[in-house]
């Protein structure tokens, strides 16, 4: 009988280690990529409507502008702190407590 296993036997605790940091590396990059697509198309969105508006002057469109352009500014360096505060948390969990790999290989064992 030829049973595959899903799970991957790991020789050292370096290489789970190193799959951890790279699978969660990955996710984080996904969700900043997707965080930054979503406010570009928001403010993007946003820039077509003032542009569009017969209701303002050209001042009041320029200041809208303005403060579009300075609010895209700040979301873009809120998820960049977001996304460096919880990757340098999960990198540092990851690597700093061999307990934790300990657990996480029991898991994949056990399953």
């Amino acid at each position: 009988m030829n049973e595959n296993s899903s799970i991957q036997t790991i020789p050292k605790q370096n290489t789970l280690q190193d799959i951890l940091i790279n699978d969660v590396r990955r996710k984080i990059s996904e969700a900043a990529i997707d965080a930054e697509n979503v406010s570009k198309e928001k403010y993007a969105a946003k820039a077509k409507m003032i542009e569009a508006a017969t209701d303002m002057s050209t001042k009041e469109k320029l200041d809208a502008m303005d403060k579009n352009y300075d609010r895209r500014n700040q979301e873009r360096w809120q998820n960049v702190l977001y996304f460096a505060v919880v990757s340098l948390s999960a990198v540092g969990l990851t690597v700093g407590s061999p307990v934790a790999v300990k657990n996480i290989r029991k898991h994949l064992t056990a399953a």
